[in-house]
């Protein structure tokens, strides 16, 4: 079967969504004839690790827009969602002037993962089209966004508005309706689209994990060293996880908190732990690469993702793998991902109240070395079994083969 994979986002060694598209693309490469259609500026990475690589290769299909865009893009005057939407118009256009499409068996596109921007290449393929995991119809929970700015509270409230009215966007829908197969990432961007006749769907996260990267260390540990990573921006809840911390911290004062990653939000936050005299006790170490978080899992205890609006978050993925419990909001890609019991999922209630939460949760692992082991252990087992690349693209598969069945039945 040949498979065309449309994945904007796609470089060897990174996280996030250049990982799934790289790691799917690698993946699924090895029962199927795959070809990319991703961006020029990761062509160099990517060649040289696919003269690395031992499997079967995908082929790759190179595009961008004109210079001038792409400079745009870097100082900012486009906008990164902005930058990709025209990309996506300009792949509808070029890419059937210079490729028969109908060679193709089956087009899929795996990244991005927002809705709100229609693949190019969906209306153009004339076989069978699968779209997702998506996501992005997740909102902050409004009292959660009290620790934002006023401006990044007014900027969730214009996004909300937003995702509103493109739900109703009938390019969306159409799109959504003409798919063989579309996957939704969490159970919140599935509902926005609850009243579309889909052909068929599923459920799946948008984000793996590979469990030989992420492994447990087995030397003791005392409980004590909490961990978060992620860009500093304000849905990463990075505050929130502060506030709770110190709460935490009162009671038990030999806890401490490592910090990692940069963003806009750093040097707020930063203020905010000198302002309350928690620089010995909180510990910012700055962006790490993606091979450096294995080394930084190592060294933790418990892992908590704060996200007040988040798709999914393969951090903690990883940090499953590496077998730490995590504590996260009960919401969006983070359930799913955690299960019943590979952490403690605080419900979002009253700032104070999910403040207290995520406090209690931590003193609860850091005090309770069985609990942590059980958690951890759970959680390992979980990533393993749903979440790696293989797993992930067993599944694909299968999927790839049920619709071509039903298309040759047609």
């Amino acid at each position: 079967m040949r498979v065309l994979l449309s994945a904007y986002a796609c470089e060897p060694g990174k996280g996030s969504e250049p990982g799934t598209g790289w790691n799917l693309a690698v993946t699924l490469a090895k029962d199927f004839d795959v070809t990319v259609v991703t961006r020029s500026n990761n062509r160099e990475a990517i060649e040289q690790a696919l003269e690395r690589q031992a499997s079967r290769n995908p082929a790759f299909i190179y595009h961008d827009l004109p210079p001038v865009a792409r400079l745009f893009k870097k100082r900012g005057i486009l906008s990164t969602q902005a930058y990709y939407a025209l990309w996506q118009r300009s792949l509808g256009r070029i890419i059937p002037k210079t490729h028969d499409l109908r060679e193709f068996d089956l087009f899929h596109h795996i990244t991005f993962n927002s809705f709100e921007v229609v693949p190019g290449l969906m209306d153009s393929f004339p076989n069978i089209k699968v779209w997702g995991p998506i996501g992005g119809g997740q909102h902050a929970p409004v009292a959660l966004t009290a620790t934002l700015t006023l401006k990044a509270r007014l900027k969730e409230r214009v996004r909300s508005w937003r995702i509103s009215l493109s739900r109703r966007n009938s390019r969306v829908i159409r799109c959504l309706e003409s798919c063989d197969w579309v996957l939704f990432a969490n159970e919140e961007t599935r509902d926005l689209f609850k009243t579309v006749e889909l052909k068929s769907s599923g459920r799946m996260i948008d984000v793996g994990v590979d469990p030989s990267h992420f492994t447990p260390i087995t030397e003791s540990k005392d409980g004590h060293r909490v961990f978060s990573a992620g860009n500093f921006e304000a849905r990463k809840g990075t505050r929130l996880l502060l506030m709770a911390f110190q709460q935490a911290h009162r009671k038990n004062p030999k806890l401490r908190l490592r910090l990692a990653g940069d963003g806009p939000e750093a040097p707020r936050d930063r203020a905010w732990v000198e302002a309350n005299e928690l620089n010995e006790v909180i510990t910012f170490s700055g962006r790490r690469s993606h091979a450096e978080m294995a080394e930084e899992f190592a060294q933790a205890d418990i892992f908590v993702f704060p996200s007040i609006r988040d798709t999914s978050g393969a951090i903690v993925l990883e940090a499953m793998a590496c077998g730490l419990p995590v504590v996260c909001i009960d919401h969006q890609g983070a359930r799913l991902m955690l299960g019943e019991n590979a952490g403690i999922r605080v419900g979002p209630q009253t700032l104070a109240l999910t403040i207290h939460g995520i406090a209690t949760a931590i003193l609860e692992l850091s005090g309770n070395a069985t609990l942590r082991a059980s958690l951890g252990e759970n959680a390992r087992k979980r990533a393993l079994s749903e979440f790696t690349w293989e797993k992930k693209a067993e599944r694909l598969g299968n999927e790839y083969h049920r619709l071509s069945h039903v298309a040759a039945r047609l």
